[in-house]
């Protein structure tokens, strides 16, 4: 009987130590997605100030260009190239920081995801008799 007991009190010391395992690598893995999100939140946040500051300097030559304009002729041209290129490097940057949220995201979610992939092949391995 002593040996059962022993034999079951084993098991629930080694159910506990598990669980509590699982919980400190649960935590780790939420703790390391955050440092990374933080981190490319900031690189996204500095990518944008970026295309802030080449889009004032763009506006600043733009403005140039058109008060140099003689005629109303020139005026209008120098506004639809400028319309045309605002347009593009618009598409171009959305592009760039869509990409970049995009890869933040999956390095973000990849602690995550790696620590319920252990944990789901942890626990749908059988139970042994």
């Amino acid at each position: 009987m002593s040996n059962v007991n022993n034999k079951t009190a084993t098991e629930a010391l080694k159910g506990y130590e598990n669980a509590v395992s699982y919980g400190k690598e649960a935590v780790d893995a939420v703790m390391k997605s955050n440092a990374i999100f933080v981190k490319g939140v900031q690189d996204i946040n500095t990518a944008l100030f970026g295309l802030a500051q080449t889009s004032l300097e763009d506006s600043v030559a733009a403005t140039q260009k058109i008060f140099g304009c003689k005629t109303v002729a020139d005026v209008m041209d120098a506004q639809a190239e400028l319309a045309q290129s605002n347009y593009a490097k618009a598409l171009e940057d959305s592009r760039k920081i869509s990409d970049l949220s995009v890869k933040v995201a999956e390095a973000a979610s990849k602690p995550i995801t790696k620590r319920v992939n252990a944990a789901v092949e942890k626990f749908s391995k059988p139970i042994a008799a």
